[in-house]
């Protein structure tokens, strides 16, 4: 009898540590948007498991042990992961399939061993972020001023869906951030600026040559010097003849009125006669 207790508690100080420190751990796992995730759980060919519970903000699923030579059998505990759960035979690990942003959590599974006549759980925790797979970015850029084949240029970089956890970088300038700020001179014309988008799960970039930047602020400025000369001419045309034409039509008005007067003048006397 005292042997049993003795056995008895050196499986326990053997199991109870790792079940502690797998309740306080809790392991990142990414998984990418339509893709499949894995939950590995470490569970060893010689542990005899009785059954798993896995649960999130919800049941997920119960998994026992199947026949010899079968897979487990697995009941899924929630509408939400029907026809997406699969257990491996061979150590149990959970996988997910056709993720969702809102499969984003922590996940838990509680695994019941049998060790000698003895039922030890130990839990496992993980968080499972859901990313998308980044398309490429765009370079737009603004706050164009030329002068003398220089120009000042603003470049944002930006990917067309909102996205979390998303970093830029910049070559060759070394910077990050989505936005940048170059000066351009003839001396970097050959240069290429490319912009790439980082997230957990994928990159992607996008370029664009140095020596299109002042020609792009030199058409940019093109429309302004039209828009501006179009300006004065209209100017011009109300200031000087406009006020032109009426003064001349103002003076032949002077002159045709003596004229008009004198042959009234004739008519009077040829009747006085």
């Amino acid at each position: 009898m005292g042997q049993h207790y003795l056995w008895t508690l050196l499986l326990c100080l053997q199991t109870c540590p790792e079940a502690a420190g797998s309740d306080t751990d809790i392991l990142p796992v990414t998984g990418i948007l339509g893709e499949s995730v894995t939950f590995p759980l470490n569970i060893q060919q010689s542990q005899q498991v009785i059954n798993i519970a896995w649960n999130s903000e919800t049941s997920v699923a119960f998994v026992t042990p199947g026949d010899p030579g079968t897979a487990p059998k697995v009941t899924v505990t929630h509408q939400h992961y029907n026809d997406r759960i699969n257990v491996s035979r061979q150590n149990y690990n959970l996988e997910i399939s056709n993720l969702g942003v809102e499969d984003s959590g922590i996940y838990r599974a509680d695994i019941n061993l049998k060790m000698a006549e003895t039922t030890v759980t130990t839990t496992r925790r993980y968080n499972l972020q859901v990313y998308r797979r980044l398309g490429k970015p765009k370079i737009t850029q603004s706050s164009m001023a030329s002068v003398n084949s220089t120009c000042n240029v603003t470049l944002t970089c930006s990917v067309e869906e909102e996205e979390r956890n998303v970093t830029y970088s910049w070559s060759p300038l070394g910077e990050e951030g989505n936005v940048v700020r170059i000066f351009q001179t003839p001396d970097n014309q050959e240069l290429t600026y490319t912009c790439t988008a980082w997230n957990p799960v994928s990159n992607s970039s996008d370029s664009i040559l140095a020596r299109q930047l002042c020609a792009d602020a030199a058409v940019g400025l093109r429309p302004r010097l039209t828009g501006l000369l179009s300006g004065l001419a209209v100017l011009f045309l109300f200031v000087v003849i406009v006020p032109s034409v009426l003064l001349c039509l103002l003076c032949k008005r002077g002159q045709g009125a003596p004229r008009q007067g004198g042959a009234r003048e004739r008519d009077l006397f040829h009747t006085a006669v």
